[in-house]
């Protein structure tokens, strides 16, 4: 079953037909193993650290909780980040100076899927060429969710206001009152948003489709024009 969600660049399938709570325990135990052995791993107890974080699917807390049994089987340490976008993960990996992270997520896929992508340390993405074969070949080796202790250790963070701190650090503040009409698609836009750009003096986000529901108004994929009418229709309003 795992050769069928392990793609080129990220792992991901239907849930719970392909990918599923025992696929995660496994994926995480293989990846956490794969970063326990990786050339580049830090010194110290941030080497012992696998980030974890999950978008806003039905199914994502129940697939991130097994992934970081897994994870903690291979005696790693989780420290969870909650529901957070995919770029909060590469900025937390570098934030902690970690071992790597894993965000739960199918990106731009209808909302019956789901999957993983993982970063190395410094947040470099593993793909099939850099890591992610291996990380399959452990997993398939790994055996049942509960056939092995949990020796790791679990905590949570909040990296919300850090990462904040951070994007504005790169933001020049309009000089005249702008307005800008985003359409969340109920994905994870409709949380980031608000976290990062709320109070920004002159700047009035419009928010469309910003209600966190587990599921998509309609397909987050830019590149399909008619994912983009509700946008351009308020910009035309305006």
């Amino acid at each position: 079953m795992l050769k069928d969600i392990f793609k080129a660049y990220d792992i991901r399938g239907v849930y719970p037909d392909l990918v599923n709570e025992d696929a995660a325990f496994a994926i995480g135990f293989g990846t956490a193993t794969f970063l326990a052995n990786h050339p580049e791993r830090p010194s110290g107890e941030a080497g012992d650290i696998v980030l974890v974080s999950q978008d806003m699917r039905v199914s994502s807390p129940s697939l991130a909780e097994a992934l970081s049994d897994g994870i903690r089987a291979a005696g790693m340490n989780v420290i969870d980040l909650g529901m957070c976008d995919t770029s909060i993960m590469y900025f937390a990996v570098n934030h902690f100076g970690c071992a790597g992270g894993i965000q739960t997520t199918a990106s731009h896929n209808p909302p019956q899927y789901n999957g993983f992508k993982i970063s190395a340390p410094l947040a470099k993405p593993i793909g099939g060429t850099t890591g992610l074969k291996d990380i399959q070949a452990i997993a398939e080796k790994c055996g049942p969710r509960g056939s092995k202790d949990i020796a790791g250790s679990y905590s949570e963070e909040d990296i919300w206001d850090a990462y904040r701190k951070h994007i504005l650090g790169f933001l020049t503040i309009p000089s005249k009152p702008i307005k800008v009409y985003i359409d969340g698609s109920n994905g994870m836009a409709g949380k980031l948003v608000p976290k990062v750009f709320d109070g920004v003096e002159n700047l009035e986000i419009v928010d469309i489709n910003f209600e966190i529901t587990g599921s998509f108004v309609h397909e987050p994929n830019p590149l399909v024009a008619e994912n983009m009418i509700p946008t351009q229709e308020g910009v035309v309003k305006t």
